[in-house]
């Protein structure tokens, strides 16, 4: 045991990493060792938000033995990280091994938080980051690359270390263990009053998911919903994209006796035949929809402008 040494060596943990013989590390583990969702729920406090995370994975968990972590979002929504302890012990058990230790034990989903790019793991995957999640993916970032090992010296870890067991074989004298059980009596005092609240609260929310499924007859995995909701928000923001340009359209002048003979729309692109009372109108109207759009190209005959625009 090394009683002095306080220097440790970042180590991205992932389970194609080499095992390590010597030196003192902090682990931050891969995402393939947890399961992460950034959800909304009806309460305010990450230990509130705790309470429902189970509910919360229900159904999208392979078996094991799950412990959760909560974090709060930016955007007021929670992070929450399911992770079998069993799991992430036998990891360290085969890749610390002979004179190797380990001191603290991070999420890469909070350890790497400031990550915003991709930045490559090995020669055959990435860590990304996609919409606040962090995911490890099957394969690698284009350039101009950026190793995790790299991203590990330049960013200093600013995140609460996972702990595996009750105490962490930590000696704590006999004030310091009054002084703890003082507080762990405040706590469970508190959490006496709130339970009810917090009860009522996982009631709810399983009510109100049984009734969405029961009533609009979706399957009952998180996963299938999930791919339900990605397909009507892809469908949502054509139509609003739709919307928008013809609400943009609608504000150009046209004068007496001109009209949109033909409005095309596409995924980027817009195709607008314009019938003009007089050619030399031309410059007038394309000054006008320049404003609200990119114009691609554009071409007059006799009286018709045709316009391609990107929306």
């Amino acid at each position: 045991m090394r009683l002095f040494q306080s220097k440790t060596t970042p180590f991205f943990l992932h389970k194609n990493a080499a095992p390590q013989r010597e030196g003192v590390f902090d682990v931050i583990l891969s995402p393939q060792f947890y399961w992460v969702k950034k959800v909304s729920l009806p309460v305010k406090r990450e230990g509130e938000a705790r309470k429902l995370a189970e509910s919360v994975f229900e159904g999208s968990l392979p078996a094991g033995d799950y412990s959760y972590e909560v974090r709060k979002a930016d955007d007021g929504e929670f992070i929450l990280v399911a992770y079998d302890k069993g799991v992430i012990a036998e990891a360290l058990k085969e890749h610390f091994i002979e004179n190797a230790e380990v001191k603290n034990i991070y999420f890469a989903q909070f350890a790497c938080r400031e990550l915003e790019g991709c930045c490559s793991i090995d020669d055959i995957s990435s860590l990304v980051n996609l919409d606040g999640l962090l995911m490890q993916i099957p394969r690698n970032c284009s350039d101009p690359k950026v190793t995790i090992a790299q991203f590990l010296q330049t960013h200093k870890i600013d995140a609460v270390p996972v702990k595996l067991s009750s105490l962490d074989a930590e000696v704590i004298d006999r004030k310091t263990f009054a002084y703890l059980v003082a507080v762990v009596v405040l706590f469970l005092i508190s959490l006496a009053v709130e339970y009810a609240e917090y009860k009522s609260a996982s009631k709810e929310v399983q009510m109100q998911k049984e009734a969405l499924i029961s009533k609009y007859d979706l399957p009952p995995t998180t996963m299938q919903l999930e791919s339900i909701k990605k397909r009507l928000f892809k469908i949502y923001n054509t139509q609003k994209k739709i919307r928008d340009a013809l609400m943009a359209l609608s504000k150009v002048t046209l004068g007496k006796g001109e009209y949109y003979k033909v409005i095309d729309m596409g995924d980027k692109t817009a195709t607008l035949e314009i019938v003009l009372s007089d050619p030399k109108r031309e410059t007038l109207v394309k000054s006008q929809i320049a404003k609200k759009f990119r114009i691609l190209q554009s071409e007059l005959s006799d009286k018709t402008l045709q316009i391609k625009v990107a929306v």
